[in-house]
């Protein structure tokens, strides 16, 4: 990857970027935490003995089974966003201060960091607006907590493939195919961006960003079409998540959708079954940093429309 022109920053602006990626790289410490977390809930933590308690052994071990392969999954996933797509992770707070904060979006969990956080916080302002104006969200019907964080866990990867994979992927490669790009589908539905950006055109891009809005519609109402518990208010926050989910899932491929599901769902959840001050305060760092991005997505965006009507 080439390297960009160097950023002159002020002593006070240096310490502000400083600070910010310093916030996207703790809350990945975090997420790195959720892993052990994850375990301990379901093998060792009081809700787990209850759970035997009362649903028996025997179904209780299916689901901690169930639970291995799915936190695995997610692990590998996690270490090979680590490592990409263009940059690892190692390597981003050098070129961010050296080069300026678009480096964060080169490596796929600073860019989910960054992404979870502004989207969490927009998703529960939302939440709030509308329950203010008689618009309710609804909820998961209650369920014993060690099967609840288990179908949750479950929904990143199942949600990913049927809404994103299914979708943008499949019409990627209907697109490729359509130019006569003979590739391997599965390494397009993989990481759709990385063939159809080399191979297409820009008519190919909207008909991509199209795909992304019609995921976005049908993820919303897949929420109170089969969602047992949801109300009306959910779809408003699903659409708007099934959005990103679809752009990051088109840019950083499988691994930063599903690991971008994944934060709302395992990663939160860890905390929440763990302990109820761990959560709270997860909630509230994420609702600061989130509107901490926010402003840097703006100032991001602002500057590269700039730069595009200058050139």
């Amino acid at each position: 990857m080439p390297l960009r022109e160097g950023v002159n920053y002020s002593k006070s602006l240096r310490i502000i970027t400083l600070f910010y990626i310093t916030l996207v790289l703790f809350l990945i410490g975090l997420m790195i935490l959720s892993f052990p977390l994850g375990l301990y809930i379901v093998f060792v933590s009081d809700l787990a003995r209850n759970a035997v308690n009362t649903l028996g052994e025997q179904v209780v071990n299916f689901f901690r089974g169930l639970f291995m392969i799915l936190w695995l999954v997610y692990l590998v996933l996690f270490i090979k966003a680590i490592q990409g797509p263009r940059l690892p992770l190692n390597k981003v707070p050098r070129l961010v201060l050296n080069h300026g904060l678009r480096s964060i979006f080169d490596n796929t969990l600073s860019t989910l960091a960054v992404t979870f956080s502004a989207l969490f916080s927009i998703i529960f302002f939302i939440m709030l607006l509308q329950e203010s104006a008689g618009i309710q969200t609804g909820s998961l019907p209650p369920l014993d907590p060690i099967l609840m964080f288990v179908a949750t866990s479950i929904a990143p990867i199942e949600e990913e493939i049927i809404f994103r994979v299914a979708i943008i992927g499949t019409i990627s490669v209907i697109l490729l195919f359509m130019k006569r790009a003979y590739l391997n589908p599965l390494k397009v539905l993989w990481h759709p961006a990385r063939y159809v950006l080399e191979q297409g055109k820009k008519t190919d891009i909207k008909i991509i960003y199209l795909f992304v809005f019609i995921s976005g519609i049908l993820f919303g109402y897949a929420h109170i079409a089969f969602g047992a518990g949801w109300e009306i208010g959910k779809v408003t926050q699903a659409f708007l998540a099934g959005i990103i989910l679809g752009l990051i899932y088109f840019f950083y491929g499988f691994p930063g959708a599903v690991l971008l599901h994944w934060s709302f769902n395992y990663f939160m959840d860890s905390f929440y079954y763990f302990e109820d001050l761990a959560y709270l305060t997860l909630f509230i760092y994420v609702i600061i940093f989130g509107l901490a991005s926010i402003l840097f997505l703006l100032i991001y965006f602002l500057k590269s429309n700039n730069k595009e009507k200058s050139n």
